[in-house]
């Protein structure tokens, strides 16, 4: 029996956990500098959102085989793999500002994502079992989008560390950049010693039993790739929309998005207490439906103050559903396909998002500052409408408090680059 410490989880788990902190905290720090900083020195609206779709992309073609490889194979070794290539591409990403080199890289941190996606809730699952896998994945949830928090806020520390160290923006940039880039070499290191004797029990046969409830995959399917077929037009560039719209450059969004993301952790807090209060089903209308709301009227306000606080509360509000849809969809599928209904799930979310990052992208560049809003609220009705209609109005899905939290990445509509 692993030891466990006096919050009941394994230790070995909270450690396991730790590890990933290298590399969501360089993960963190370069979702500004595409997002915000390129930008500045010259990468055009369109090339950002390029790069965005890139790692979206390259996760939809390579989460089915390695959902698939999760479910029959084992996580430890793939997981190990992913982390390894992902701190390499963060490392490579200090290297050069090429756009084509930089795509490149893109696509080799969308297989990181899609080697997480596919390992990371699956393995923490069978890791643990009763009361303390809910404390584990609330530990995780919060881990990650703290650290990623942690290093989104870093450039607002720039300012101050140029006059001491005589640094140039590109400079500091860069160099940091590279500093996370080897930092997070730990991590893949981390899990290869505590994983290395881990034994890996779910599918002894090493054959897949295939994938059942097809319906309901479809249903979720249709919510999500309409959900993320709207954000994508403006969630992942709002560091750039934060630049058109007000001139406000990574120093000063980049705090913003870390406190959204801090925000976002610590909001798990709330998604239990709201499920057993309005059910499960409602309570995931209402944060979503409200956080809809707060988004529309992003495109009205005149001040970055005022847009800056309605888009952190929007994102709390937005991703409070998070633990509640995961509790669903997870919970109605065996241990053994968890894998790869991961990884289908993210693949119908990621693929209109990363198609629609594009055009949001070539939108903002041709000064259209309102309009990506304005669209993506208009899809987020169509999606919310649909979930309605596909899992609330017939009753045929009891409302329950969640009993999963959020998979690696920890949000509802935005992953880490």
């Amino acid at each position: 029996m692993a030891e466990k410490q006096s919050s009941g989880i394994p230790a070995k788990v909270t450690l396991l956990i730790l590890s990933f902190v290298p590399l969501f905290l360089a993960l963190g720090f370069l979702q500004i500098i595409i997002t915000a900083w390129l930008v500045t020195i010259g990468f055009t609206a369109a090339q950002v959102g390029a790069l965005i779709a890139a790692q979206g992309l390259a996760v939809i073609f390579t989460s089915i085989p390695l959902g698939i490889v999760s479910d029959v194979y084992g996580r430890k070794y793939l997981l190990t793999f992913g982390a390894l290539a992902g701190a390499g591409a963060m490392f490579a990403f200090s290297l050069t500002l090429d756009f084509w080199t930089l795509l490149t890289i893109s696509l080799v941190l969308g297989f990181t994502e899609g080697a997480a996606i596919t390992t990371w809730n699956a393995l923490l699952a069978d890791m643990t079992e009763g009361a303390s896998r809910n404390k584990v994945f609330s530990l995780s949830f919060i881990m990650i989008n703290v650290t990623t928090g942690v290093g989104l806020v870093l450039p607002g520390t720039f300012p101050f560390l140029q006059g001491i160290l005589g640094l140039t923006n590109m400079a500091i940039h860069k160099e940091t950049l590279m500093l996370l880039g080897v930092l997070s070499f730990a991590t893949p290191l981390m899990f290869y010693l505590l994983l290395r004797d881990h034994r890996e029990t779910h599918n002894p046969g090493r054959k897949w039993g295939g994938l059942s409830n097809k319906s309901t995959i479809v249903k979720l399917g249709v919510v999500g790739s309409t959900i993320g077929f709207g954000a994508g037009f403006i969630i992942p560039l709002v560091g750039t929309w934060f630049f058109f719209r007000f001139n406000v450059t990574d120093e000063f969004s980049g705090p913003i998005l870390a406190f959204s993301n801090i925000l976002i952790g610590f909001s798990a807090v709330a998604s239990p207490r709201l499920a057993s209060r309005f059910g499960q089903m409602r309570a995931i209308i209402l944060t979503t439906g409200t956080s809809m709301a707060f988004m529309l009227s992003m495109a009205f306000v005149p001040l970055f103050a005022a847009a800056a606080v309605i888009y952190v509360v929007r994102s709390a509000l937005m991703n409070m559903a998070g633990p509640l849809i995961d509790s669903f969809s997870m919970g109605i599928f065996p241990a053994e396909q968890r894998g790869l209904v991961s990884a289908l799930s993210n693949i119908m979310f990621r693929l209109p998002n990363s198609i629609s990052s594009i055009f949001g992208g070539i939108i903002l560049g041709l000064g259209f500052l309102e309009l990506p809003l304005f669209i993506a609220s208009a899809f987020y009705i169509v999606g919310l409408t649909a979930f309605y209609l596909f899992f609330v109005a017939g009753g045929k899905y009891p409302d329950r408090p969640p009993t999963m939290k959020s998979p690696a990445g920890g949000a509802l509509e935005q992953s880490p680059p």
